[in-house]
């Protein structure tokens, strides 16, 4: 094979559906959604890997550095079906090779002529939030503001702000997105920022005036979902994680241009920046940890491969830290890292945690980090020791996210059954526990006080 340029990015090995034999061969039904799970996350956006857009019929037909991607009408002849048959097909690079089903509909529709159907119109279904739900939504991300009085959490397609000691009622943010998968407030608390996307169409962020709601300006960047991030320390602009390997760097000013870093070979699931603003730890689903510099993109080191995928990422002055699927908890030190020393020299585990980690909170301060996941016990350290200052025994699992107030003392978690809960720390004391949407009928043990 010429290049390893055509098919990359696996996202999940399913099978889709094959046409019906009398059915007509269609881009957009049918090969579309292959090339958008397997192929996009390399070859999509403003600069695909060996200049090779996979985006629409037309730049496929104008190929990449290695020529045209196909001959209309002879499959056995065209770069794509070489590239993604065989015993070892050269593509998907370091993943599973394609199913027979999806081959044979890449190969009929070559055979067609490579028919394209996309311009013709598709309804675009509007995201609405319901009024309330019949299921309480998971709370895929929290934040609380420094003072800890605040809190923010993402319920699927909306954003909730609720005061914690206040009685207010909830107020309710509407976003464009299917997901919202980050909230964080900005360093001075005068900002909040909601980043997800729907899946295969976009990733947004927007960032939002929590003291009335007010939208003060949005983005829209590449096509598809947005994952955790973090905002720079001068709260500028916001680091998130792509599905396409990238970090996008996002301004809040929408005159500023958005920065795309490709670092991984797959899903980016976390972002932290360095508290100097200087470099950016990230950890994706290519089960790599890795550091760049913040202006330049440029990737300084990848500090470990683990066995699973990194889900969460931290950072202080000293160190960066990264947890996942392997249940470990690791701090790497930034300085000796970058010497280029083998990793058992900077690498030091934390205690080994009860289940796999979905989320890492860090104080303002960076002097305390929480770390929680299946398990429903959540441990806060002390990041310079290592050493663990508090524990949360019962916290309903599987949990999702977590959020410390600037100086760790209190922390907010959010759960796989729609809960968000409220704690004092170092003591552990529960402050307040409820769903923050109206669901109907309404879960059982629902706690507000």
């Amino acid at each position: 094979m010429r290049c390893g340029l055509i098919v990359a990015a696996l996202y999940l090995c399913m099978a889709l559906p094959a046409p019906a034999a009398e059915t007509k061969i269609s881009y957009r039904n049918d090969v579309q959604p292959i090339l958008k799970r397997h192929c996009w996350g390399c070859h999509s956006s403003t600069k695909p890997k060996g200049k090779l857009s996979l985006d629409t019929v037309a730049t496929m037909r104008k190929g990449g550095r290695s020529g045209p991607l196909f001959q209309a009408g002879k499959p056995d002849d065209s770069l794509l079906i070489e590239a993604i048959s065989g015993p070892e097909p050269s593509m998907p690079q370091k993943q599973p090779p394609l199913t027979m089903e999806k081959i044979r509909i890449l190969r009929d529709w070559i055979q067609a002529g490579v028919p394209d159907d996309s311009a013709v119109d598709k309804p675009r279904i509007e995201i609405k939030a319901p009024t309330t739900y019949t299921f309480a939504p998971a709370i895929t991300s929290v934040a609380l503001s420094g003072d800890g009085k605040r809190l923010a959490a993402a319920c699927r397609s909306e954003v909730i702000l609720m005061d914690v000691e206040g009685s207010a009622p909830p107020r309710r943010l509407p976003t464009a997105s299917d997901l919202i998968t980050h909230v964080e407030f900005s360093p001075d608390g005068k900002l909040l920022a909601a980043a997800g996307g729907t899946p295969g169409q976009y990733g947004e962020v927007r960032f939002i005036d929590p003291a009335d709601g007010r939208l003060v300006s949005a983005h829209r960047v590449g096509k598809d979902t947005l994952f955790r991030g973090h905002f720079a320390p001068d709260g500028k602009a916001i680091a998130l994680g792509g599905a396409d390997g990238a970090v996008h760097v996002i301004p809040v000013d929408p005159k500023q241009p958005l920065r795309r870093f490709e670092l991984h070979s797959d899903w980016v699931l976390a972002v932290a920046y360095t508290p100097d603003g200087k470099m950016l730890v990230t950890g994706g689903r290519d089960k790599a940890t890795k550091l760049a510099n913040v202006q330049t993109g440029e990737l300084l080191r990848t500090l470990d491969n683990s066995t699973e995928l990194i889900s969460a990422v931290a950072a202080d002055n000293l160190v960066a830290i990264s947890a996942g699927r392997a249940r470990s908890l690791i701090a790497y030190d930034l300085k000796i890292a970058l010497t280029g020393v083998q990793r058992n020299q900077y690498a030091r585990n934390f205690e080994a945690q009860p289940g796999e980690v979905h989320a890492l909170a860090v104080s303002g301060d960076r002097k305390f980090m929480a770390a929680a996941g299946n398990s429903g016990e959540v441990r806060v350290y002390q990041i310079a020791t290592r050493q663990r200052i508090a524990l949360i025994a019962k916290a309903p699992a599987p949990i999702y996210a977590a959020a410390l107030n600037a100086n760790g003392s209190r922390l907010a978690l959010g759960s796989k059954s729609g809960f968000v809960q409220i704690y004092e720390l170092p003591s552990g004391r529960l402050l307040k526990s409820l769903v923050p949407v109206p669901v109907a009928p309404p879960p059982g043990g629902i706690v507000n006080k």
